[in-house]
């Protein structure tokens, strides 16, 4: 998968002339893997999610995805998630992923929206796009 690289000129005219800005935005796309669950676009579980396109980003912005999160066993499940695979590997410095799936187990067969919200560092520099992949797991819950 090739993402390109995404320019943004401004030119921003004053006075005598004008004077030319640049900025850059960031393209990303997530591979998400599951692992004892299973996740969807939709609350009625058709639309199987297994990536997320972020779009573009700049240095400082979020975005906020939301996907549903079903446990699929027969047991409450406690989730959780990592994020391996980064490309290019500097990128773990400047992005960060979060998500408010919450402590509470997830019932069998039950779903839960949940959002996943990805920061871009305002001081990255030297990245204009990124891969990574989301591994979110469900853990048998006792008691």
């Amino acid at each position: 998968m090739a993402l390109i690289p995404a320019i943004l000129l401004t030119l921003m005219s004053g006075g005598v002339g004008g004077l030319l800005t640049a900025s850059f935005q960031i393209e990303n796309q997530a591979k998400l893997v599951t692992i004892g669950i299973e996740a969807y676009w939709d609350l009625t579980a058709t639309r199987i999610c297994d990536s997320i396109d972020w779009g573009v980003l700049r240095p400082g912005e979020s975005k906020t995805v939301t996907v549903y999160i079903k446990n699929t066993g027969d047991d409450p499940i406690a989730g959780s998630f990592t994020v391996t695979n980064w490309e290019p590997l500097a990128a773990a410095n400047y992005i960060t992923l979060s998500w408010n799936f919450g402590s509470a187990p997830l019932l069998p067969t039950r779903m839960r929206k949940t959002n996943f919200t990805l920061t871009v560092s305002p001081s990255i520099q030297g990245i204009t796009n990124f891969y990574f992949t989301i591994i979110v797991t469900g853990t048998q819950t006792f008691g």
